[in-house]
């Protein structure tokens, strides 16, 4: 016991957390000899329990506290499934977010956990907790008991976890970290890197290539500058897909330096155009705005250091990275963990045929639960923020391109022309024709697709 009268080793062999899910520390097959050393001597040095996640396997190796085994005894599996599945999402988070990530529980119990990579794959994670670092009083103000626990049972289960200052909690993080990434092999992550690296090198020099073959029209606007382009990482960025951004940066490096050669200074211009460029798309997408700006203000100071488009592009990529995963986790945030893997599939698919029960079926979730978090959270329905979406879309064909309306009615997803331009008038009070004779229009009033408050639109949930 500690001297504040709690128990400090976290550690119970009673043998109450085996609940088809969990296993003993000592009885972990399969899983290299240096990840379960890692988790002995971290919880020994440390007095944390600290327990293994086996990724593919979806077990979880070691001692759970003593309120979720009351809650499993009481409930059945479904408290330790859900306390399961609570640890993988930290655990791809902890994977995105650079090998750690530190979360409460359901009871507010906390945990932190690092990923373990093998070939480049994640394979296990070593969770530490659960700590307390709020009074146990204050810890059930929030918590979510069932009717059959008593709040006396659960401060008395509560009392006998390890009490961590919350000062403590990065330090400790961090530890488990450098120790889950010796697990994982610095060579690993080295080969790793430059892997990445030969590959970005390849699509850039493909680009390039194609583009030396297949050159631009003297009159086209790339020419001068890729607004476009800048336009559709902004998009992508937005939303959190790296994939996209990567892709898109790709192409707007390789038509910045496909021209005459740049100098030193220009090339450091262009460079600090794009970091800023990323951060407000960034913001925009919801990203902290102290990170965002902490993050441009080093990569700034780090221009210059790259001279080669290999190693622009590279030093891109891992910014591309910081941004999209500061807008991922935002948007888990701001809408849940559901309702954002919905819109991405949504912004991923919104060109094809889709329907509610598709959408649920792809994220996991009933087609009757969807919907009612879009009317909720979004105050749409599922039809009217597909509708929306697809006319953002369009807007910007009718400006950018001469495109007929007909292919680009195929294009953003509807499949006649006339359902097009109808609900591209109910939506912008003017014509797709009238629109693109204007060149566009930018009224107050307009705002992004997820900021929509406005729930008029299609009942129905086929688009």
């Amino acid at each position: 016991m500690n001297s504040d009268g709690h128990h400090t080793d976290g550690h119970h062999t009673d043998g109450r957390h085996t609940d088809g899910r969990h296993g003993d520390l000592h009885q972990k097959e399969g899983i290299p000899q240096g990840v379960q050393d890692i988790a002995e001597h971290y919880g020994n040095a440390t007095g944390i329990p600290c327990m293994i996640l086996d990724i593919g396997r979806e077990r979880l190796h070691g001692s759970s506290c003593e309120l979720c085994s009351e809650l499993n005894q009481r409930a059945g599996q479904s408290i330790g499934s859900h306390c399961l599945h609570i640890h993988l999402h930290h655990a791809q988070l902890a994977e995105r977010f650079g090998g750690a990530y530190v979360y409460f529980c359901n009871c507010s119990m906390l945990y932190w956990i690092s990923p373990v990579l093998i070939e480049g794959t994640m394979e296990y994670a070593i969770v530490a907790g659960p700590v307390m670092v709020m009074e146990p009083e204050e810890a059930l103000d929030d918590a979510d008991l069932p009717d059959h626990l008593s709040r006396e049972r659960a401060l008395e289960l509560l009392g006998h976890l390890v009490r961590v200052d919350i000062h403590r909690v990065h330090h400790l993080s961090e530890v488990l970290r450098m120790c889950a990434g010796w697990a994982s092999g610095y060579t690993e992550h080295r080969m790793v890197e430059s892997q990445q690296a030969l590959q970005l090198q390849s699509k850039l020099s493909e680009f390039i290539q194609h583009m030396k073959q297949h050159p631009l029209e003297d009159n086209a606007p790339e020419r001068y500058y890729p607004i476009e382009k800048e336009q559709q990482l902004q998009d992508a960025i937005k939303w959190g897909d790296h994939k996209e951004a990567q892709r898109i940066m790709q192409e707007l490096l390789g038509l910045l330096f496909l021209g005459d050669a740049l100098t030193t200074e220009r090339t450091n211009f262009r460079m600090l155009e794009l970091v800023s460029l990323l951060s407000r798309a960034a913001i925009q997408g919801g990203a902290p705005v102290g990170e965002v700006m902490e993050a441009s203000a080093r990569n700034q100071r780090e221009i210059g250091r790259y001279s080669s488009i290999e190693g622009i592009s590279l030093w891109f990529s891992r910014i591309l990275r910081t941004y999209t995963d500061l807008v991922y986790a935002a948007k888990d945030a701001e809408y849940g963990v559901g309702l954002s893997r919905a819109l991405r599939y949504i912004r991923t698919h919104h060109d094809q045929r889709i329907t509610l029960e598709q959408t649920a079926a792809a994220v996991s979730l009933s087609a009757p639960y969807l919907s009612r978090l879009f009317n909720e959270r979004l105050h749409v329905s599922f039809t009217t923020y597909i509708n929306r979406l697809r006319i953002e879309r369009s807007e910007r064909l009718l400006v950018q391109t001469r495109l007929p309306l007909v292919e680009i009615a195929g294009l953003v997803g509807f499949e006649d022309q006339s359902y097009f331009s109808k609900v591209f008038k109910r939506i912008t009070d003017t014509t797709p024709g009238q629109y693109r004779n204007r060149g566009g229009r930018f009224p107050s009033d307009t705002h992004e697709i997820h900021d929509i408050n406005n729930a008029s639109g299609d009942a129905s949930h086929k688009t």
